[in-house]
């Protein structure tokens, strides 16, 4: 089942974490883009993924659509990706020790923002209710299934 992350953390808005922002946003395509890359691509569980900084330097937010438990989701990434996230979520208050996998996925958990609507293939969220509507063009096949048949098509 794919589901959706919403992940929206309001940035502090002291001098010293908007230098930190700059400097994530200044190194974000050449330093930070190919590690967040290549952690996405082995996890083979993520279709989409993209970090967007919105408002005024108001909120960062994480936002994927991926497959699977959601625990296991965020763990892969805590761990794949431990020295990225402490960035992004350093801009925050409130964040949580990111070498604790329950903390992690309770903040992750609390900082997802549902979607509008219900689920239509039954998901639920990282709170175990019925989560928020995610259209999917391809119902909901999982990033796994989507590349052994495009390897296939390619090997024909």
């Amino acid at each position: 089942m794919t589901h959706p992350l919403t992940l929206t953390l309001k940035i502090k808005q002291d001098p010293e974490t908007l230098a930190a922002l700059e400097a994530l946003k200044e190194n974000f395509a050449e330093q930070i883009q190919p590690k967040i890359d290549e952690a996405l691509r082995a996890s083979k569980l993520v279709h989409f993924a993209r970090v967007a900084v919105i408002g005024d330097n108001d909120y960062i937010q994480v936002i994927t659509e991926y497959d699977g438990d959601h625990f296991e989701y965020t763990e892969f990434f805590r761990r794949a990706l431990t020295p990225i996230f402490a960035k992004i979520f350093s801009l925050a208050d409130g964040v949580p020790d990111v070498q604790d996998p329950t903390a992690f996925f309770e903040f992750s958990k609390n900082a997802n923002y549902r979607t509008l609507g219900l689920s239509a293939d039954g998901a639920n969220d990282m709170n175990g209710n019925q989560a928020g509507w995610l259209f999917s063009a391809y119902d909901h096949a999982e990033v796994r299934d989507i590349l052994g048949a495009l390897q296939a098509e390619a090997a024909e």
